[in-house]
C-alpha cells in the first residue's frame, strides 16, 4: 500500500490542495481545491495529543469512484485526520490492491472491536450484474488490505442505491444493517440479518431479515438514509440529504431512527424511534456518512458536495439518543 500525505494547504494534486499552475499565474496567487468527496466513513483510531490539546480522530472514508474510463484508476479509500493547526484535515490517498475494480463505494461498515470493516458498492442504478462487499482490514499502523469480498445477498427487497450500512453486535453475534437512500420518498426501510466474517475472510449472511420503516422528517425531498452508524447501545443513527444536483443547495440532517435490542428470530430485533430523534441539521452540506468514535460520541459526518468537494465535520448533537 502506498499512501499519499495531504495536507490540505500544500498539496499539488488533482484531488485538493494549490494548483501549481494557478501559483503561476500574473497575479502570483495560488488556488486550494477541496479534496474529493468523501461518500462513507468509519472511524479507525484516536490518536492522543500533548497537554490541553484535542486528542486527533483518524477516519477512513471511501470515494464513490466509477468503474468507467473516466474514474477507473481514481483511489477508492482515503485516511482522514481531524486538524491539529490551521492547515485543516489531512488526507492520505491509499493504494489498495482489490480484487475487483470497485464501483460506486457508497458506505464503510466497521465491525463493533474489530479492526476490519465492510465497504459496500451501492448497486447505483440496480443494474449491477453483482455488487459486491468488500472486506478490508488493517494493523497497528493503519495499512490497509482487502482480505475478502462478496456478492451482496438476497434482500428483502430489490437492491438499488444503498448509501448506509452499518454492522452492530447483539449478545457476542454480528448483524449487518442496511437502508436504501429511497430517492423520490420520504420513507425508507431499515433491515437486519447475521453476520458471520472468517479469519480468512469468508463473509456470510443470514437468510432471514427483519426490518421497520423509517420517514425523514427534514429536509423536505431528501434521500431519506445517505449514510449509517450504530452505536454500543444500539441506537441507529441515519443520515437524510437533499442533493438537487452537482451545485446544491444542499441540505441535511441526522437522526436517530430505530434501535437493536436482543429477541426475535434471528437473535435481534429492529425497533423504531417514533418520531425519529433529530440529533443535528447540516443545510448546505450534502451527508453521505456518520461515523461514532469508538461507538460512541463525538460524532463525525462525511461530506460529498459534488463540485465543491469532500468535507469532515464533528457534529453538535443537541439531543443524544436515550437508548432505550
Amino acid at each position: 500500500m502506498l499512501p499519499t500525505a495531504v495536507a490540505l494547504s500544500v498539496l499539488a494534486l488533482t484531488a485538493g490542495g494549490v494548483d501549481a499552475s494557478a501559483g503561476a499565474s500574473s497575479t502570483g496567487r495560488s488556488q486550494i481545491r477541496a479534496p474529493r468527496e468523501f461518500s462513507g466513513i468509519t472511524w479507525l483510531a484516536t490518536a492522543e495529543a500533548g497537554d490541553g490539546e484535542e486528542p486527533q480522530q483518524i477516519f477512513l472514508v471511501c470515494h464513490d469512484a466509477r468503474d468507467d474510463y473516466a474514474e477507473r484508476d481514481l483511489p477508492r479509500l482515503s485516511i482522514v485526520r481531524t486538524p491539529v493547526d490551521t492547515d485543516g484535515i489531512i488526507v492520505e490517498e491509499l493504494d489498495v490492491a482489490f480484487p475487483s475494480v470497485p464501483n460506486d463505494l457508497e458506505s464503510i461498515a466497521r465491525v463493533p472491536g474489530r479492526d476490519e470493516a465492510l465497504l459496500v458498492e451501492s448497486n447505483a442504478d440496480g443494474t449491477d450484474p453483482d455488487p459486491t462487499i468488500y472486506l478490508a482490514r488493517w494493523d497497528e499502523d493503519l495499512d490497509i488490505e482487502i482480505a475478502g469480498a462478496v456478492p451482496w445477498p438476497r434482500t428483502p427487497e430489490p437492491l438499488v442505491n444503498v448509501e448506509a450500512t452499518a454492522v452492530t453486535t447483539v449478545r457476542g453475534r454480528d448483524y449487518f444493517v442496511y437502508a436504501e437512500r429511497a430517492q423520490g420518498s420520504d420513507t425508507t426501510r431499515i433491515n437486519m440479518t447475521r453476520l458471520w466474517i472468517g479469519r480468512g475472510g469468508g463473509i456470510e449472511f443470514g437468510r432471514r431479515w427483519v426490518s421497520v420503516s423509517f420517514t425523514a422528517p427534514e429536509p423536505p425531498d431528501a434521500r431519506p438514509a445517505s449514510g449509517m452508524d450504530i452505536d454500543s447501545r444500539g441506537n441507529v443513527y441515519v443520515s437524510s440529504a437533499f442533493d438537487p444536483g452537482d451545485l446544491g443547495p444542499f441540505d441535511s440532517a441526522v437522526y436517530r431512527a430505530a434501535v437493536v435490542r436482543p429477541g426475535g428470530p434471528i437473535g435481534a430485533r429492529l425497533r423504531p424511534v417514533r418520531p425519529p430523534e433529530e440529533l443535528a441539521r447540516s443545510s448546505g452540506l450534502k451527508v453521505e456518512g456518520v461515523a461514532l468514535v469508538d461507538g460512541a460520541l463525538p460524532m463525525f459526518i462525511s461530506d460529498d458536495d459534488e463540485d465543491y468537494g469532500g468535507l469532515l465535520r464533528q457534529l453538535r448533537v443537541t439531543r443524544p439518543g436515550g437508548g432505550t
